[in-house]
């Protein structure tokens, strides 16, 4: 009976130990995962800033073509001597 009780108690022994290599990996993993997420935040704030800037620079060119073609219809108004 003695023999039997130690080996349950090693068989135990032996399962904790690998629940214990479990949870750590899992909590390794766990830290990983955080950091692709952290990582893919960031990617997406980037992201959004860029795409921000691209509409005030498709504006902002919109705007100066504009300015570009009322200025040549001013320009377009003088008759310039010819030699």
């Amino acid at each position: 009976m003695s023999e039997s009780l130690d080996k349950t108690v090693e068989a135990t022994n032996e399962s904790m130990s690998a629940l214990q290599e479990i949870a750590k990996a899992v909590e390794e993993e766990a830290e990983a995962i955080a950091q692709v997420t952290e990582g893919i935040d960031q990617i997406s704030s980037v992201v959004q800033t860029n795409s921000a800037t691209a509409q005030e620079s498709a504006a902002a060119s919109e705007e100066l073509s504009a300015e570009a073609a009322s200025l040549k219809q001013l320009v377009d108004q003088f008759a310039l001597a010819k030699d």
